[in-house]
């Protein structure tokens, strides 16, 4: 028989036998269980240490019996809870925890999140339902902390981005993080890069400061070995990644696809099993002297098109530094120093307050989708004058943009209306700007080539009637057309195109802008040429018409056979 009393823990073994101490006061507040209500199951236990301080843990119920309550032991004896000298006392106090019946109920998440429509995180929790919600993971609650008032950081923080287009947007990046999750769309990232000494952590901070203070982020190359660990923990979050240029490149290559990815690698448990795989979505801001392109070229890579939507890249260059206004202060340095004031005394007050008010809107991702859709026509991005990959990094602009003006509609933003769609549409004006295109990279590549490529088939074909050999096809006028026959060969040598998937693709865009005629589904030509193969296939290019398209020299597309 247990006994609670204001001075701790007794047991009575027998009906005759006297009371026995055995810990200070211990007490099982509530039951909780995952999602599914079929595992992870904890309990909610208080006790006061030895110096009357009164503890709250989530206690999972594995961790009271796995070797023999080592955890739970552990924990309690680190904490202080006062315990008796008697031998055997863990027993009856793991018997009186397990046994626990109390009537509270919570739904728990090992990682921070949503939860359906409630938010998890080891700081607070926002429940929206008929259960309350809690994080039974192993981050510490002091993960995120708070300081200030909502009020006080409005008015200290978040009124500082009016005239500072890129505080506001990367402020509108920490915002659009748990947004992710109601679009589905997969965790990428902001990258803002520039001279050294124009505050670019600030930057960091402003944003790090919806969820807690100037310590809320980590440097690129402290993560080469615990990316995936810190990716789950920052599920539904901002993830903050300073001094890009300070890490190896092939790290970042490999990092930026790791987080997109969303899943942690398969690895096998102790007895041969697969582990649980860990899953997350979150959005990232970087900073760094260098962009992505300068960063790979060191290893001899080049930047995929995959890469350039999961990695946003923005200069940090604005009047001054990285502020368009200094608020009255001398000099960049002294604004920034007021800055990193400002966030030590007034942080991690926003992020409760959002998510709570996004978790009251009925069809979040309607809305969402909606508002985004609106903005890109407001912007006038259509698919007649932008490729598919400039259409995916303007929608995640806008997504900055309806976020921000969401949350100053709610009274969150200390904004006026239009300031997050402008700073969105600023930043996404400057990326398309350093990308010099707003077609496809793989259609850029194309037209880059061509040039090249006409030069190198004008010098190597062949008039009709000659024997084709090692060459790379025919030149043939008929009608004043001029077509050229060219080989498979020749073509990915022109093109400088090594894959299935790559030559699909310039075929595609070749007979799309009628540069290049086919008769059959796999784009060549078959044609039998005087001197060449029985029955043989070729690429037939149009190099008139490309000429005229890209207004080239004329010569690249006249007959010419070298003698």
């Amino acid at each position: 028989m247990f006994e609670l009393r204001d001075s701790g823990l007794f047991y009575t073994p027998t009906a005759d036998s006297e009371p026995r101490f055995l810990c200070g006061p211990i007490q099982v507040l509530g039951i909780s269980r995952g999602g599914n209500s079929t595992r992870d199951y904890g309990l909610l236990v208080e006790w006061k240490n030895l110096d009357g301080i009164c503890i709250r843990k989530l206690i999972p119920r594995r961790h009271i019996i796995n070797d023999q309550g080592k955890m739970l032991k552990e924990l309690l004896v680190d904490t202080g809870l006062a315990l008796s000298s008697r031998k055997g006392i863990w027993d009856p106090i793991t018997s009186y925890l397990i046994q626990a019946r109390p009537e509270k109920r919570y739904k728990s998440s090992t990682q921070t999140g949503w939860l359906n429509n409630s938010f998890v995180t080891p700081s607070w929790c926002v429940s929206n339902g008929a259960e309350q919600v809690i994080y039974s993971g192993t981050k510490e609650a002091d993960f995120l902390s708070s300081a200030g008032t909502l009020s006080s950081w409005q008015k200290e923080v978040g009124s500082l981005c009016i005239n500072n287009p890129l505080l506001a947007f990367t402020v509108c990046t920490g915002l659009c993080a748990p947004l992710l999750h109601w679009l589905n769309w997969p965790s990428c990232g902001v990258h803002l890069f520039g001279k050294s000494k124009v505050s670019k952590t600030t930057i960091l901070i402003m944003a790090a400061s919806l969820y807690s203070g100037t310590d809320f982020y980590y440097a690129w190359r402290s993560t080469a070995n615990g990316l995936e660990a810190i990716a789950v923990e920052h599920n539904n979050l901002l993830l903050c990644l300073d001094e890009l240029h300070q890490v190896d490149p092939e790290v970042v290559d490999q990092s930026i696809y790791t987080i997109a990815n969303g899943m942690s690698k398969s690895r096998s448990n102790k007895d041969g099993s697969q582990s649980q795989r860990k899953k997350w979505r979150l959005i990232f801001l970087s900073t760094g002297e260098m962009g992505l392109e300068e960063k790979l070229s060191s290893i001899h890579k080049g930047v995929k098109a995959g890469q350039e939507i999961r990695f946003l890249e923005v200069p940090a260059q604005r009047q001054y530094g990285a502020y368009d206004d200094l608020y009255g202060h001398n000099n960049m340095n002294d604004f920034s120093e007021s800055i990193w004031k400002a966030v030590n005394e007034n942080h991690g007050t926003v992020m409760p307050k959002w998510v709570e008010y996004l978790s009251t809107i009925d069809d979040l991702p309607t809305l969402l989708n909606r508002n985004i859709k609106a903005m890109l026509t407001h912007w006038e991005i259509t698919k007649e004058n932008n490729g598919n990959q400039v259409i995916e990094a303007a929608k995640r602009f806008a997504l900055h943009g309806v976020s921000g003006e969401l949350a100053a509609s709610a009274g969150l933003m200390p904004w006026p209306k239009g300031l997050a769609e402008k700073s969105a549409k600023e930043a996404f004006d400057a990326w398309l700007e350093i990308r010099g295109s707003s077609s496809d990279s793989e259609d850029d590549k194309l037209i880059k080539q061509l040039p090249a490529a006409l030069k190198l088939w004008r010098r190597k074909l062949l008039p009709e009637g000659k024997f084709l050999g090692d060459n790379y096809g025919y030149a043939i006028e008929k009608d004043g057309q001029l077509a050229w026959f060219i080989t498979r060969d020749a073509f990915i040598e022109g093109l400088k195109v090594n894959y299935k998937n790559d030559i699909s693709h310039t075929v595609k865009l070749m007979c799309k802008n009628h540069w290049l005629e086919s008769r059959e589904g796999r784009g060549t030509f078959k044609k039998v040429i005087a001197g060449g193969p029985p029955g043989g296939r070729y690429f037939k290019v149009l190099p008139q018409q490309i000429v005229a398209d890209l207004a080239l020299d004329e010569t690249l597309s006249q007959v010419y056979f070298p003698t």
